[in-house]
């Protein structure tokens, strides 16, 4: 009963993921031109120099601690012996993604969509998730 429970746990946190990468397919980011504002997307965001290089390096760490974390927990599903390895990295790379989303929301607050603060939201759900669960 027990394993079953974290095992609909870890496709909450799969889903939550999957929903933090393909939101980088979204306009998320606003760049602000004079008084005109155009929405980019997340990949956008990263690729052009349209912020500050500590604001890419800030959202690509987001990008890439959701995939690391997406990663893990298909190895947990598919119960590979490599997950012992990963978890106690993955404790901190999700800390520093809950760190750097505060980042995102303090300094490129202002550029973000609602769609984009929702996205902040879930990485603090999946956070909240790992360390509730401690799955």
């Amino acid at each position: 009963m027990i394993q079953n429970y974290r095992m609909k746990i870890r496709f909450v946190q799969i889903g939550i993921q999957l929903l933090i990468i393909a939101s980088f397919f979204l306009k998320i980011f606003n760049y602000h031109v004079g008084e005109d504002v155009i929405p980019i997307t997340g990949f956008e965001a990263l690729i052009k120099n349209k912020y500050f290089i500590i604001g890419n390096i800030v959202i690509a760490f987001i990008l890439f601690a959701s995939i690391y974390h997406l990663i893990t927990q298909i190895f947990v599903i598919l119960k590979n012996p490599i997950y012992q390895k990963l978890d106690q990295i993955l404790t901190i790379v999700i800390t520093l993604q809950l760190l750097f989303g505060m980042i995102v929301v303090t300094f490129l607050g202002t550029y973000l969509e609602v769609l984009g603060i929702i996205i902040i939201g879930l990485t603090v759900l999946g956070v909240m998730i790992k360390h509730w669960y401690k799955i």
